[in-house]
This record gives structure tokens, C-alpha cells and sequence, in this order.
């Protein structure tokens, strides 16, 4: 990859994850004290479930592969599995973590947002990124967190498919 392309990917993954905590701040309302206490322990998370994600890929690298044997299908198989599982376990323990942090009202909103984030960069990257025609996505399903905030990427759409009550 030339050096421009290298650069280039470095700041748009510095964007996106400057996006990321301005989204988790909002939608968790993380106070001063709470975002110093929760980002690290949430960057710890990410690196150990990326990790465990990468387990998961390489398997399905290996399971998607025409020509091979039993063998190594069953391995890649079983590699699967034990990612699934290490995964589910990380989340369990950082849940734990985050429960001794914060109320279980944000610890919950820790994953919702994260669908929430991944649903509105997909979207943008459909779009063909930030400031393209467009770029600014309905408000997500389930994304009214009762107190008219709303991210960056949403704008005010009167037929969202929520009930009138």
C-alpha cells in the first residue's frame, strides 16, 4: 500500500473513532468521570473480542476453501466454536467489569450503541461516506433515548416507523 493510502486509512479510522466516543458519550450520557473509568476498560475489550473475531474469520477463511479435507475442516470447525466461546466469555467478564463502573442502564446502552454506531457507519459508507448527498441516515429503530439527542449522522425523519401514542 503507497505511504498517501496508509496515511489516509489512519485518519479515516482516527475520524471514525473520534465518531465513535462522541456516539457512545451521547447515547450512554457518560459523565467526565464515567468516560475516563469506561474507555479504557472498553479499548481493552475491543482489542481481546477483535482478537478472538480474527479466530473466527480464519476458520471461516478455511470453511470457505473448495478442496479441503475432513481434517482441517473439522479444525477449522472447532476453531470456530472455541472463538465463538472465548468471545461470549470476554463479553461476560467485561459486562462484570463495566456493572462494578456504571449502572446497568448504560452497561446495557454499551451494546445497543455499538449496533447503533456500526448501523450508521454502514449506512454512511453506502452513501458513499461523510458529506456525501444523503450521508445522514434515519434515526436507527430503537434509537429514541428519551431525550431528543440525537448523533451526528441522524436528521429529524417524521415516517420512522414508530407507533403515535
Amino acid at each position: 500500500m503507497p505511504q498517501g493510502d496508509s496515511e489516509q486509512a489512519r485518519k479515516g479510522a482516527e475520524r471514525i473513532n473520534a465518531a465513535k466516543v462522541a456516539f457512545f458519550t451521547q447515547q450512554l450520557d457518560l459523565s467526565v468521570t464515567e468516560a475516563e473509568k469506561f474507555w479504557p476498560v472498553y479499548n481493552e475489550y475491543n482489542k481481546e473480542v477483535e482478537e478472538a473475531r480474527a479466530g473466527i474469520r480464519q476458520a471461516m477463511g478455511v470453511m470457505n476453501t473448495p478442496g479441503k479435507s475432513a481434517d482441517e475442516l473439522k479444525a477449522a470447525l472447532k476453531t470456530y466454536v472455541d472463538s465463538q466461546k472465548k468471545e461470549a466469555q470476554l463479553t461476560e467478564n467485561y459486562i462484570n467489569k463495566l456493572m462494578k463502573m456504571m449502572p446497568a442502564e448504560k452497561v446495557a446502552k454499551v451494546f445497543t450503541a455499538e449496533d447503533q454506531f456500526r448501523m450508521q457507519l454502514l449506512y454512511q459508507f453506502r452513501q458513499g461516506g461523510p458529506g456525501a448527498p444523503g450521508s445522514n441516515p434515519p434515526a436507527a429503530p430503537g434509537n429514541g433515548n428519551n431525550n431528543g439527542n440525537r448523533s451526528p449522522w441522524q436528521r429529524n425523519n417524521n415516517n420512522n416507523n414508530t407507533k403515535q401514542q
